[in-house]
């Protein structure tokens, strides 16, 4: 509490009342009304600042904003050694929308926020290829690695629960490395005669705990921004949004052609999508903290494998779906070409 206190006079601001939210973050009140306090996490850079100023010169203003201390900083050092904070006005919203119209107002806001940042970059055919090659090769021996895994665990007079577990998963996860394998391919046939890549800034934690909407869409928590491809945005929202227990979302797919109806992603763009998005990246680590002896017990990592296989399938009809549609799409622009 006396280190937040010693922040706040950085602003001018006296505490009234410091309600804390969560380990990082205080709500305070003051004469001057009620902030959020952060302390940035451990590891985290502060350059996130600069992006929010460079995307703010591009005429995107559907943020929230970082006060800057006294002094023109916009962060403050606390009394303990190396918390570093910043200070943000409280958002407080008493509308409530359903789940299907708040995620489409954050993807909304986050197509606003890639056309505004979107530019060009001169791409050579050899980087192309060399990162083709490199990911084909990387995913091509983790299909042997589990091959591999397999056959050992077949040769035993006894299964563990974990090495049963994995056997029976084994068909489903090699078929959407397979999948995966073949977006791939698509992305790299596209690619490979293009001489420009697009860029964008991307907020790095997309999230509806990181957008607040009454209306207009605000964004919070910069502290991941990066410029990279548009789908990195998407990819990152996805992969948590499909973790946990089976479920189904119909309206994953909606959000995402909500998304691109505002920005249009370039077929390489949807290709390289698919694919990341379909490659089974968490059995694959579980599988390798099991063989690599970073083992846990058993039951743990039972867990953890069926969790992986849960988000798999979860992606699995969405992945599908959009697929389906792009080549429909595809399909019908050839046939309009030729008629």
């Amino acid at each position: 509490m006396e280190d937040t206190q010693s922040v706040l006079q950085e602003y001018g601001l006296t505490a009234q009342f410091i309600e804390p939210v969560s380990p990082l973050v205080w709500k305070v009140y003051t004469d001057y009304g009620i902030f959020a306090l952060k302390k940035l996490k451990e590891g985290r850079g502060k350059h996130f600042t600069d992006h929010m100023v460079a995307i703010e010169e591009k005429g995107f203003r559907s943020f929230v904003p970082v006060y800057r201390t006294n002094s023109g900083e916009f962060f403050s050092a606390g009394i303990q050694y190396g918390d570093t904070y910043y200070l943000m006005p409280w958002l407080q919203f008493d509308q409530e929308e359903e789940r299907d119209q708040k995620h489409a107002y954050l993807f909304r806001e986050t197509a606003r926020l890639h056309e505004r940042t979107a530019q060009e970059l001169k791409v050579r055919r050899d980087e192309i290829e060399r990162y083709y090659g490199q990911t084909k090769k990387k995913w091509e021996q983790d299909k042997i690695f589990y091959e591999q895994f397999v056959d050992r665990a077949e040769k035993e007079w006894y299964l563990s629960p974990f090495e049963l577990q994995a056997i029976t998963y084994f068909s489903e996860t090699i078929s959407a490395v397979n999948f995966a394998l073949e977006r791939l391919e698509d992305w790299y046939e596209s690619a490979k005669e293009k001489d420009v890549s697009r860029v964008v800034m991307n907020h790095g934690s997309l999230s509806i705990h990181h957008f607040h909407d009454a209306g207009t869409g605000y964004f919070t928590n910069f502290e991941r921004a990066s410029v990279g491809p548009p789908q990195n945005d998407l990819l990152g929202f996805y992969t948590k949004m499909f973790r946990g227990f089976p479920k189904a979302c119909p309206e994953c797919v909606e959000w995402f052609y909500g998304y691109t109806k505002s920005f249009p992603l370039r077929e390489a763009e949807v290709s390289l999508f698919l694919s990341y998005m379909a490659y089974p990246a968490a059995m694959y680590k579980v599988l390798n903290g099991y063989q690599t002896g970073k083992r846990q017990n058993e039951k743990e990592e039972c867990t953890q494998l069926l969790k992986a296989y849960w988000q798999m399938k979860n992606i699995e009809p969405f992945v599908m779906k959009i697929h389906q549609i792009e080549q429909e799409k595809k399909f019908q622009a050839e046939n309009e070409s030729t008629s």
